[in-house]
């Protein structure tokens, strides 16, 4: 990777507000999302796109700006929410920023999302082709989660509780949490009866489930069209990989074998080993339930969101095939005191 070229002309643009904000500004405290948008269209069909991802990077404390020409309905849509920052750009700093230019040979402006890591080095860069073609917000996460997962932590803010499984000194991966899914798996942990060391090794391998995502290469995860069975298998390792990117400690080894279990099914279906009823861990049936309903309730731009009950319904279609019946029941009432809860806060 090239750094960007520090010779253009300063990166100034403004916020609604009036604000001048440089590109060192939006990158002073970790990396940015830069989302390029030509023209204001109503409806947006990148606007679901953008929401997600304005979601997802602020879990992860990255910030997101939205840059455009003029008038921008998606910007300040986003803005409102918190899920942006909506910059504008009235003069020629949007044409010659640079992004665009070193990775298209092109000076003219291209609509398309960009991060920058706090180097100023170009980490990721798609451009939209035609209006309505847009990148799926879990590519730019996946190369966001792997820049903050090799840089080191900037705040303890949303961490798991330190873990008791964890050898004294050992240093593990930083890798951002999902605040969400850690606060349900310890739910459905306790609604289990698990409580201890047996709970907060639980959460730990929630943490690193997916650490070894890494070392999948950008042109799968990235790829446009199908995969092809090669691909799969690289896919189908990664569990495998995360297990061993935990170290070679003892006192690690449950947490490892959790996460190394945690896409297996109960009728063998599942990767990376085909494991099989009993043999599939406790707390990996825990995981591969509570991530499957955390993925069918967060909106996708290539499907429609399921409302917490469709989702149990979900689930429970396939309990004891796919999932453990005992994890689904748990679920289920954890899901419904957090129903309860809200509708008695409203």
């Amino acid at each position: 990777m090239r750094p960007l070229d520090q010779t253009l002309p300063p990166f100034e643009l403004k916020t609604a507000a009036g604000e001048k904000r440089s590109l060192d500004d939006l990158i002073a405290a970790g990396p940015a999302v830069l989302a390029f948008l030509d023209g204001d269209v109503s409806p947006d069909p990148r606007l679901p796109m953008l929401r997600e991802l304005g979601r997802g990077a602020a879990e992860l404390g990255v910030r997101v700006a939205i840059i455009s020409a003029g008038d921008c309905a998606a910007g300040r849509q986003l803005e409102a929410v918190r899920m942006a920052t909506w910059l504008t750009d009235a003069g020629k700093a949007f044409e010659t920023l640079g992004l665009t230019e070193r990775r298209l040979g092109r000076t003219r402006r291209r609509a398309g999302v960009f991060v920058v890591d706090t180097g100023r080095v170009l980490r990721f860069s798609f451009s939209a082709v035609e209006p309505d073609q847009w990148v799926p917000a879990s590519f730019v996460l996946s190369r966001l989660g792997r820049l903050l997962a090799t840089a080191p932590p900037t705040s303890d803010a949303g961490a798991p509780e330190p873990s008791a499984v964890e050898p004294v000194g050992q240093q593990l991966p930083a890798v951002p949490v999902d605040a969400e899914m850690d606060r349900l798996v310890r739910a459905v942990g306790r609604r289990l009866g698990m409580s201890g060391d047996d709970l907060t090794g639980l959460a730990t391998a929630c943490r690193f489930r997916d650490l070894g995502m890494a070392i999948v290469p950008d042109s799968i995860i990235a790829k446009d069209g199908p995969l092809s069975e090669d691909e799969w298998h690289v896919i189908r390792q990664h569990p495998e990989r995360s297990a061993e990117m935990l170290g070679s400690s003892p006192l690690l080894q449950g947490v490892r074998e959790i996460v190394r279990a945690s896409h297996e099914h109960l009728d063998g279906s599942g990767y990376p080993r085909g494991l099989r009823g009993d043999d599939v861990p406790f707390g990996s049936r825990v995981l591969l339930a509570v991530e499957a309903y955390m993925a069918m309730t967060q909106e996708r731009p290539y499907r429609e969101m399921l409302g917490m009950r469709d989702a149990i319904s979900e689930l429970q279609a396939y309990s004891g095939r796919l999932y453990d019946p005992d994890v689904v029941n748990a679920l289920a009432s954890a899901v419904a005191a957090d129903e309860a809860s809200a509708e008695a806060a409203a």
